[in-house]
């Protein structure tokens, strides 16, 4: 799958960002199109606060979190702070773009998306990056 992350284009990747060695987020399209997605969701603490499992909640407390699914786009918000977590659009059977999001990582540190980049801390940010994967997961470091 190959998945643009703002203006940054990771192709032949498995659909899974991985950070702190875990399995974060995984985006997946079915054969008939539909979009999946899982993501373990954490607060600036590092805290785990949710667990979304192929578009389903499996922890959610409060239901603080809404995953929002109109044809071809999704949209994962925090309802208590009025943000959004992740955009999504499925661009082709193959390719996703990620043009927004805001997410922490179970350190705490923030990841955030914006159409022009793809900021990882206060040390990362990509623009503009074109690689090729190989098959293999989106290493958050």
């Amino acid at each position: 799958m190959d998945i643009s992350i703002g203006s940054n284009h990771l192709r032949n990747t498995n659909g899974v960002f991985q950070a702190e060695g875990k399995d974060l987020i995984q985006l997946a399209i079915t054969d008939d199109g539909a979009m999946l997605l899982s993501m373990e969701l954490y607060n600036p603490a590092g805290t785990q606060v949710a667990t979304l499992e192929h578009n389903t909640w499996i922890s959610n407390e409060q239901d603080r979190f809404e995953l929002k699914i109109e044809d071809d786009k999704a949209l994962l918000v925090d309802k208590t702070l009025k943000g959004v977590i992740l955009a999504f659009k499925k661009e082709s059977q193959t390719e996703v773009s990620v043009p927004q999001g805001k997410f922490y990582l179970p350190s705490g540190m923030v990841s955030e998306v914006t159409p022009e980049y793809w900021h990882v801390g206060s040390k990362i940010e990509l623009k503009g990056v074109e690689v090729d994967l190989h098959g293999g997961a989106i290493e958050i470091q």
